[in-house]
């Protein structure tokens, strides 16, 4: 399996498969205003491992995402971001997952973060929608052969036209298309303090973001999907903006993304 690592601005970024204890080979996909390309070989706990780094003058997460995918050379891979560390038989609980289920396209796990300490739920098995909401990037492993043309939607994420969502949406239209998807609650790492790229506060643009992104999960599903985050998450934004201009920003954000985007994209 490989490990697909998305960065931004790194002089070394080499220097993460020792700081995220990466156990596998590994892809590299560092957002620097270069455009290089190379191989090299890394060693971490004893064990040589190759690392294909890619420096790219673009921006955008998903899009790091998907060219990681299609740089990626077997067919079992792990997302990865620049915060967080793995446990040091992750790799091979999230081979043991894929091989007992060998029809799954994508296997999620669990990270431990502040924000949450269990896993989504104590069951292995086949994800729900409320299960998907609940993932985060890092926590998805995936069968590159199972997806066919699946890949991320590049307007949603840090760098993208709406700045959340997108782990979201991915495993949504995975499960609209018949990709078996598995939730297995076994830890394989946890974060790494960090800064948020993306996220400045809840105001108009979060819940602007936010109502593209329901959208672009399920449309039929949108007023529920608005009112459950407006009702469960008022705690934490209430001393910011009201809920009804939340809700109006998330209706905003609804017809932009009907306007500009109307469907999760696709790459070869």
């Amino acid at each position: 399996m490989q490990t697909l690592i998305s960065v931004m601005e790194q002089g070394d970024p080499l220097s993460y498969i020792e700081k995220l204890n990466i156990r596998t080979d590994a892809v590299i996909i560092n957002q620097c205003g270069r455009i290089n390309d190379r191989e090299v070989k890394s060693e971490i706990a004893g064990r040589e491992i190759n690392v294909v780094v890619a420096e790219r003058d673009e921006k955008g997460l998903s899009r790091s995402r998907n060219l990681a995918i299609s740089m990626a050379s077997d067919d079992i891979c792990i997302l990865c971001d620049n915060d967080i560390r793995y446990e040091d038989d992750a790799s091979e609980e999230i081979v043991r997952a894929f091989l007992r289920h060998p029809e799954a396209g994508i296997i999620c796990f669990f990270i431990e973060r502040p924000e949450r300490s269990r896993p989504v739920r104590d069951t292995e098995g086949e994800m729900s929608k409320k299960d998907m909401m609940r993932i985060f990037s890092p926590e998805i492993a995936l069968r590159r052969s199972k997806l066919r043309d699946l890949r991320f939607d590049e307007d949603f994420g840090a760098g993208g036209r709406y700045a959340m969502g997108e782990e979201n949406i991915f495993l949504f239209e995975a499960k609209r298309r018949g990709i078996e998807c598995i939730y297995v609650p076994v830890k394989i790492a946890s974060t790494l303090p960090n800064e948020s790229s993306w996220f400045q506060g809840y105001d108009e643009k979060f819940f602007f973001d936010r109502g593209a992104g329901y959208e672009a999960m399920d449309r039929s599903l949108w007023h529920i999907l608005c009112w459950q985050f407006l009702l469960r998450k008022r705690g934490l934004y209430r001393n910011t903006i009201s809920a009804g201009r939340a809700y109006h920003a998330m209706k905003e954000g609804r017809a932009d993304y009907r306007r500009t985007a109307g469907k999760v994209q696709t790459q070869e």
